[in-house]
């Protein structure tokens, strides 16, 4: 951005700079840089939390698509880095299932690991919503959620 040149009232030029782009680029490497951290701690923390699943075939059942619902957020979540309304959105409608599924387990356990994870997870969409609006980057916290898929690995049986 070249800098703009004008005259005040005292007839002399000054300069006014505005924001190199410099720091946009290293705002925006930023930015992207704390979205691929987010989906890449969901999919570390979650991913195989649901596997070996033991207990009655209903939680069986609920910890397979509990897993596979995991497994389609992060794939989804990969393709959406630069797009932070968006990946708000999955994380949302993955949390969504997670509860729906934990409902359909039969199981407290399940059920319960399974909101903690869907809460941890919309709180992450809500911080890339954050993101999205030009907020400053930031990492997130991502304890709640790494302790969400220690819990529900747990109740899962694994």
């Amino acid at each position: 951005m070249t800098p703009e040149v004008s005259k005040g009232g005292s007839g002399r030029a000054t300069r006014t700079a505005g924001p190199t782009p410099d720091s946009e680029e290293s705002i925006s490497v930023r930015t992207s840089g704390v979205r691929i951290t987010v989906v890449s701690v969901v999919t570390a923390a979650l991913a195989l939390s649901a596997t070996a699943c033991g207990g009655s075939e209903q939680k069986k059942s609920a910890c397979d698509k509990l897993q596979q619902t995991i497994g389609n957020v992060s794939k989804t979540g990969m393709t959406q880095i630069n797009n932070p309304n968006a990946l708000a959105e999955t994380y949302s409608n993955g949390a969504q299932q997670m509860r729906e599924q934990g409902k359909d387990s039969g199981d407290d356990d399940v059920e319960k690991a399974a909101n903690e994870a869907a809460s941890a997870m919309d709180s992450l969409g809500q911080q890339m919503k954050a993101l999205g609006s030009g907020g400053t980057p930031q990492m997130p916290d991502t304890a709640p959620l790494t302790t969400a898929g220690v819990h529900l690995k747990a109740a899962c049986g694994g």
